[in-house]
C-alpha cells in the first residue's frame, strides 16, 4: 500500500499561478475605455434621433392629436435614456487606474447595478413607450391607405421590435453580464 497516491497532498503542493496585475489594470483600462465611447455614440445617436423626430413633426405638421402624442412617447424614452446614459458615463470617468483594488471593485459594481437598472427597468419602460409612440405615429399616415397596408405596416413593426425585444436585446445583456462578471473575479483575485 505505500504505492497509494494521496490526490489531496498532490493538489496542495501545486504552484497557484500568480494574477497578472498588469494584465488586469490593462483589461479594466480597456473596459473604461469601451464603456465611454459606447455612452458616448448612444448619446450622439440618442440625440439625433430626437432632433431627427423633432424635424419630422416641424416638416411634416401631422394633423391629428394621435401623431402628436406618438411624437412624444417616442422622444420621451429616448430623453430618459440620455439623462440615464450620462449618469453611466460620469461612473466610468471615475474608474482611475491610480485607484486601490478595493476602489476599483466598488466603481465596477456600481457601474454594473447601474447597468442591471438600464437593461431591466429602463430598457423595458423604453420599449414599452416607444413602441406606443411609434403605434400612435403611424395610425395617422395608415388610415390614409388601404387596410392591407395598414396590417402589412403594423406586422413589420411588430415584426421589428419583437426580434429586438426577443432576440437581440436579451443577447446584449448576456454578453455585458459575462463582461461585467468576469473582469470582477478578475479584480476579487486581486484583493
Amino acid at each position: 500500500m505505500e504505492n497509494d497516491i494521496d490526490i489531496r497532498e498532490l493538489w496542495n503542493k501545486q504552484a497557484v499561478p500568480a494574477v497578472d496585475q498588469a494584465d488586469i489594470l490593462g483589461k479594466i483600462k480597456g473596459f473604461r475605455r469601451k464603456g465611454i465611447m459606447r455612452t458616448t455614440i448612444l448619446n450622439a445617436v440618442l440625440l439625433l434621433t430626437i432632433l431627427f423626430i423633432i424635424f419630422i413633426w416641424v416638416y411634416f405638421k401631422p394633423q391629428l392629436m394621435s401623431t402628436k402624442i406618438g411624437i412624444i412617447l417616442s422622444i420621451l424614452p429616448m430623453g430618459m435614456a440620455l439623462v440615464f446614459n450620462n449618469g453611466l458615463t460620469s461612473l466610468y470617468r471615475k474608474i482611475d487606474e491610480k485607484q486601490s483594488n478595493m476602489d476599483y471593485l466598488n466603481a465596477l459594481l456600481k457601474v454594473r447595478s447601474k447597468e442591471h437598472i438600464m437593461q431591466t427597468k429602463l430598457l423595458n419602460l423604453y420599449f414599452i413607450l416607444l413602441s406606443a409612440g411609434i403605434a400612435l405615429y403611424m395610425y395617422e399616415y395608415t388610415l390614409k391607405r388601404s387596410l392591407l397596408f395598414g396590417v402589412a405596416a403594423y406586422s413589420v413593426v411588430l415584426l421589428w421590435i419583437g426580434f429586438n425585444w426577443f432576440f437581440l436585446r436579451p443577447r446584449m445583456i448576456e454578453k455585458n453580464k459575462r463582461k461585467m462578471g468576469d473582469l470582477i473575479k478578475q479584480i476579487k483575485k486581486l484583493l
